[in-house]
């Protein structure tokens, strides 16, 4: 189905309040704490079997207050947004004035991206090129989408072996892939969450390290209230009001094409 541009803002208008309300029905109820597991965890895999047991296994709403410092530069940014594990993704802008200015959409492995002001309506594969064009993580989508819900990046089919320990208050995960340390979580084990992520290149430099604050009950699952993602270069920082989970897991997350709009297709440069 395609849309007129002006109706397709005003659709989006809608959709951006109808979070906003229903969040705002839900908030009131949102609290609440992890289950205490205990003091610290024997073995690694049950650190990871706990914070498996946190996920809120389904798709989340929210409005996200979002800063993003990029080389020295600050963007603050207001948006609608919908997430559903393992790589699904929608975005609106809530301008101060006027209609949303910016949509993204990332579904089954197609990324859409809409400029109303512009006219121009963009399409490509949800891959790290292009994504990073629009968002300002160069990372895979199903990463983002993880670490926007508080969770650790899925693992897919790869073989790793793990190793942790007590660190201060919390326990410390470290996963290895070919002898090689890729990953460190830091799990809060008085509540079974995610405190920290840091990811690690070759020789154990830092390519990110994204941490989590605020956590709060969604559906049978917990998320962060608050979350920053840095590198060496990029700062963004969330902050999520009115998270809800949908009662329809099976929600759209694609943007339609607007009528008499023709797509770009977005090129690898």
């Amino acid at each position: 189905m395609r849309y007129s541009a002006d109706r397709y803002v005003r659709r989006g208008a809608r959709i951006l309040l109808l979070i906003t309300t229903f969040g705002s029905l839900l908030s009131g109820c949102a609290g609440g704490r992890a289950a205490v597991p205990g003091g610290t965890y024997a073995l690694p895999e049950a650190a990871l079997h706990a914070l498996a047991a946190s996920d809120p296994r389904g798709t989340v709403t929210a409005t996200a207050r979002i800063e993003i410092n990029n080389h020295g530069q600050r963007y603050p940014l207001k948006a609608a947004m919908m997430m559903r594990r393992p790589a699904d993704l929608r975005l609106e802008s809530i301008p101060f004035l006027g209609p949303p200015d910016f949509f993204l959409s990332i579904d089954s492995g197609e990324l859409r991206v809409f400029f109303p002001g512009k006219g121009a309506f963009y399409t490509g594969p949800a891959a790290i090129w292009t994504i990073s064009r629009f968002f300002p993580l160069a990372l895979p989508a199903a990463e983002i989408v993880s670490l926007l819900m508080g969770r650790p990046p899925a693992e897919g089919g790869t073989s790793s072996s793990w190793d942790g320990e007590r660190e201060d208050e919390l326990y410390r995960v470290d996963q290895y892939r070919n002898g090689r340390k890729i990953r460190s979580l830091w799990i809060d084990p008085a509540r079974g969450v995610l405190i920290r992520v840091r990811t690690f290149a070759e020789r154990e430099e830092i390519v990110y390290t994204a941490d989590f604050a605020e956590y709060t009950r969604v559906g049978t699952g917990f998320m962060p209230q608050r979350l920053t993602i840095s590198s060496e270069a990029v700062l963004l920082a969330l902050r999520y009001t009115d998270i809800r989970m949908l009662d329809d897991d099976a929600a759209s997350f694609a943007l339609p094409i607007p009528e008499g709009i023709t797509p770009i297709p977005l090129q690898e440069q």
